[in-house]
């Protein structure tokens, strides 16, 4: 059974990244140009492929093409100094030689398709934002041979590292290791070595066209091999586990495209510069001026990209702080289009109507009302205007909306004139609840309304609904009062107490109201007098109700452990044409002073025209 192998960290990558570099100094400063300076190097390169093989195997490197491809090239670079040592021992030179050419252009076309692999990383296959990145990656290294080899058919190994190497290299640097450098949020100690590598490795071979041979160059020649030591702290530290992931945001998918762009406007002037370091003469001049415009428009491009950054952010801080504030606002807000369809509600719409307020948007503002009240509602949009009218301002009103949970809660509702803003079209509603208050309200005005013994209504609101009864009276069905006071109450109010007088009189408003319609009235108009308002009768039916309210309240009535008997003198009166409701209730009252003037226990009625009914 083997045992996993301990996981790769940071201080390990510096270690042998620090070994790598060991290694190019004894190979540069101790091993001398001949067959043992290839020979010496491929120690190095092994440490590469190890560092690379780290990256995909321990640290799961997301770009797996890319560090395959990468892994292959450094194989290839090994390989290629491998025939390199019997070429330079004069060993069948002309076949080591091109060899170790064809290893070369293999190695670098490695790294052509690992920049692929970066370039098509997570892309679908018919992104056209990819195939484009593709189209310029592999016209950017077409250009790039073209400019350093101009028609010089050579393939000589010299010539492959730098008429092959130095323009791949160049074109993989600026299209691939800037960005993952660049990209906001991604910079790491990985992406940091990446660049590192490939900066020593294009300024080593880009020495070889100004210079000539590297290893005749003492301070250019070690570069190419510090950028293998680069690659080794690149794929050993653990930070490699988290390049080239995709942007977290659309934001910043959008802010590595724009520095996409910005790293291929740079290919050109490194073409021109390419093609100077053959051509020379102008070339210098062209080369160097088009790199500077290009550099000048790149700063002002990043410039405008910061200070849109800036308005982003400004822009995400006051959103932020709009979705605070509405998130602990009571009042609910909404938008309302044109057509009358919710276009956003405010997170406090839950507590209001018991759904969250994304299951409302899309739906009618309209339908949200109680249906009692929807008509009200319209009426309240038309009169808030529309856009630019004279008229147009806020409207409010007292509505009820439905619960999601079945009822209704009233809402004050502010409704805007009709809005023609950017963005927004249509109206502005701001909803709060007043169901409490409503309830309070309506609390107040049946108290108002209302006796506070019995709960029956008082006498204002009594007189309300005999005005109203006498106002649209009937010939054929007229309205009657029958005027009710307990005989001899002053007596159980002094022999019981006042508490038993309480219960007494709670025990005839009850007994009152068993014995009329659900359509007539009774009242206490105070003390013991209560009042019965007939709306449809005639003599006949107010002798009957009058007989029989005085049976019931005959029966007896236990009050403070006592048996007690009492009994009533009732006074009634049949509305006349014409009859306002003081006289009704007047000639009721003077009735059932007829009747305890008789003897108490009996009713004295009065017909129409004063006439007294049997």
């Amino acid at each position: 059974m083997t045992t996993p192998a301990p996981p790769a960290t940071a201080r390990a990558a510096w270690l042998h990244a620090g070994l790598a570099v060991l290694v190019v100094a004894v190979v540069v400063l101790l091993v001398p140009v001949g067959p043992w300076r290839p020979a010496a190097e491929i120690p190095l390169f092994l440490l590469g492929i190890a560092g690379t093989l780290t990256a995909l195997r321990r640290h799961a490197a997301p770009q797996r093409v890319a560090w395959g491809a990468l892994t292959a090239a450094l194989v290839l670079f090994a390989l290629s100094c491998a025939v390199e040592v019997p070429a330079q021992a004069g060993v069948l030179p002309g076949t080591f030689g091109s060899l170790e050419s064809g290893f070369d252009v293999a190695a670098y076309a490695s790294l052509v398709v690992g920049a692929l692999g970066v370039v098509r990383d997570g892309r679908r296959s018919r992104d056209w934002a990819a195939w484009a990145d593709t189209a310029t990656l592999l016209l950017a290294a077409g250009l790039a041979l073209l400019a350093v080899r101009g028609d010089d058919g050579a393939v000589t190994a010299d010539h492959v590292e730098t008429g092959v190497g130095t323009p791949l290299l160049t074109v993989v640097l600026l299209l691939v290791c800037l960005p993952l450098v660049a990209a906001r949020g991604r910079r790491s100690v990985s992406s940091l070595a990446l660049l590192a590598a490939a900066v020593l490795t294009v300024a080593g071979y880009t020495g070889r066209l100004l210079f000539g041979a590297l290893r005749d160059t003492p301070l250019i020649d070690p570069l190419p091999l510090l950028a293998v030591a680069a690659l080794v702290l690149a794929g050993r530290h653990p930070s490699v586990a988290a390049l080239g992931r995709r942007p977290d945001s659309e934001h910043d998918a959008a802010s590595s495209r724009v520095l996409g762009l910005c790293v291929t406007l740079l290919v050109s002037p490194a073409l021109l510069l390419l093609w100077s370091f053959s051509h020379g003469g102008e070339g210098y001049l062209l080369g160097g001026g088009s790199a500077l415009l290009t550099g000048l428009a790149l700063w002002r491009l990043v410039t405008l990209s910061r200070e849109r950054e800036r308005t982003r952010a400004a822009l995400a801080a006051s959103e932020g702080r709009m979705r605070l504030l509405l998130a602990n606002a009571s009042d609910v807000i909404a938008t309302i289009d044109p057509t009358g369809t919710i276009t956003y509600l405010s997170p406090a719409a839950e507590g209001l109507l018991g759904q969250p307020s994304s299951s409302y948007v899309g739906r009618s503002a309209i339908a949200l009302a109680d249906p009692r009240d929807q008509v009200r509602l319209r009426a309240a949009v038309a009169a808030a205007g529309e856009a630019g009218a004279a008229v147009a301002g806020f409207v409010d009103a007292d509505i009820r909306v439905q619960h999601s949970s079945g009822g209704s809660r009233w809402v004050e509702v502010r409704i805007s004139g009709k809005v023609e803003e950017a963005g927004l079209e249509g109206w502005v509603v701001v909803l709060r609840e007043v169901t409490d208050r409503k309830l309070f309200e309506d609390e107040l005005r049946r108290q108002a309304r209302t006796d506070p013994l019995t709960g029956l209504l008082n006498r204002a609101a009594f007189n309300e609904r005999l005005a109203a009864a006498t106002a649209a009276a009937d010939p054929d069905a007229r309205p009657a009062v029958l005027f009710v006071d307990v005989d001899d109450f002053k007596g159980v109010n002094d022999t019981l107490g006042h508490a038993a007088g309480d219960e007494l009189l709670l025990t005839v408003a009850a007994r009152l109201s068993a014995d009329v319609r659900g359509e007539d009235v009774v009242a206490r108009l105070g003390g013991d007098e209560f009042a019965v308002l007939l709306t449809d009768a005639d003599g006949a039916r107010l002798r009957d109700v009058a007989d029989r309210l005085l049976a019931a309240l005959r029966a007896p009535v236990q009050l403070a452990d006592r048996t007690v008997t009492v009994t009533a003198s009732i006074g009634g009166a049949l509305a006349d044409a014409g009859c306002t409701a003081e006289q009704l209730l007047h000639r009721a009252d003077t009735a059932m002073y007829t009747a305890k003037r008789a003897g108490k226990d009996s009713r004295a009625l009065l017909g129409v025209a004063e006439t007294a009914l049997s």
